[in-house]
């Protein structure tokens, strides 16, 4: 799945600006689509104030052109007959991440875990959140992502940084993610807020087996979907101001954190 919050949860970065020559294919974009954008600017204004609100912006615009991305932009997602059974009612549009919240997130979970952990972006959309996971030090990074457009737009913005890495195994799955089996082993989940409904709670349920075998970690920005992770045994370890970012942990978990 992708996308990263409701319309009523969009931060500033949520402008609808699409520029063809960055996209798959150009389209044109729909009178509503731009007024939904442009409303969740203002709102975001009003709440975030001028000088958070630009600074975020040229935060994310200078974090994608050192790093070869092209992921600023949002995007709608669209429904993708290889997936029938996709819940398009549960899905976010496409947002980047901040990469500077996600990036201090990261940052403090154990240097072991992240050598070691298999780092799982849901949601992957652009391919922003998994170049976060690269420069965090994780070797072992899976994004998953139904819409087969913007998983192509991930695998085309990281090859800046898989030449620059090229010890770094990055697999880019697209499919439902209530489909998708996570690897053996201890896992780093990223979610972007993504999906909600019954898609997390499906994907939560099967996180919570996993832990069952192996620790499991979940970084959760924009949690809108805390009750779920909680109602499955997982425990918060971590909270960042105005609950932006959490870190909650399944299974036998290091100290460390």
């Amino acid at each position: 799945m992708t996308r990263k919050c409701h319309p009523n949860e969009a931060s500033w970065t949520h402008g609808e600006n699409r520029v063809a020559h960055m996209e798959i294919a150009s389209s044109k974009v729909s009178p509503w689509v731009i007024r939904k954008y442009a409303l969740l600017a203002l709102a975001a204004l009003r709440r975030e104030g001028v000088c958070n609100g630009v600074s975020q912006l040229v935060a994310q615009w200078s974090f994608d052109r050192r790093h070869g991305l092209s992921a600023f932009f949002p995007r709608e997602v669209r429904h993708e007959a290889s997936e029938p059974e996709f819940r398009m009612s549960d899905a976010m549009q496409y947002q980047g991440v901040d990469p500077r919240l996600a990036l201090e997130i990261l940052n403090r979970l154990p240097t072991e875990l992240r050598s070691e952990a298999t780092f799982v972006d849901y949601g992957c959309g652009k391919g922003r959140g998994l170049a976060v996971g690269i420069l965090a030090g994780f070797r072992q990074l899976i994004g998953v992502e139904v819409s087969r457009d913007l998983a192509t737009l991930a695998e085309r913005n990281l090859q800046t940084l898989r030449l620059r890495h090229p010890e770094v195994c990055i697999d880019i799955q697209i499919m439902d993610a209530a489909r998708f089996k996570p690897p053996e082993g201890p896992l780093v989940v990223f979610l972007y807020n993504p999906f909600v409904g019954l898609t997390l709670e499906r994907v939560v349920q099967r996180l919570a087996h996993h832990a069952t075998r192996s620790p499991v970690h979940v970084v959760y920005i924009n949690p809108r979907g805390r009750s779920a992770f909680l109602d499955h045994g997982f425990r918060q370890r971590a909270a960042w101001p105005g609950s932006q970012g959490l870190v909650l942990e399944s299974g036998l978990v290091s100290e460390l954190l």
